[in-house]
């Protein structure tokens, strides 16, 4: 499995979006790869960035960015500026929710790294 952005409304799925690049892109302009038509989303809102893992070759964490947005980036109730995601976080740009995740088998892990083959 690979890690995910799930889009929700009132409990449903509307969208998945996975991973399969090291950088996801997410705002209202064209050329952002999770494009959201919501005045309350800035231009160019947020990124989701894959970094390598500290201790597992071919693993990477997932890390959220704000980019400098008017109304914020919001995971788990909390306004961020950057921060490492962990399967089940809640994320809120405008009015869009997304819960993200992981991929993983075991979801008692507290932080889960995604990991890429060699092409």
């Amino acid at each position: 499995m690979s890690a995910k952005l799930l889009l929700k409304h009132e409990g449903l799925t509307l969208s998945s979006y996975e991973f399969d690049k090291k950088t996801l892109n997410i705002g209202r302009q064209g050329g952002n790869e999770i494009q959201l038509d919501d005045p309350a989303v800035s231009g160019h809102h947020a990124r989701l960035v894959l970094k390598p893992n500290d201790y597992l070759e071919n693993y990477y964490d997932v890390y959220l960015e704000d980019l400098g947005s008017t109304n914020g980036t919001i995971v788990n109730d909390s306004k961020i500026i950057r921060q490492l995601l962990k399967h089940g976080d809640v994320i809120r740009i405008g009015s869009h929710e997304f819960t993200f995740d992981s991929g993983a088998d075991d979801e008692h892990y507290e932080q889960t790294a995604i990991y890429l083959p060699d092409s």
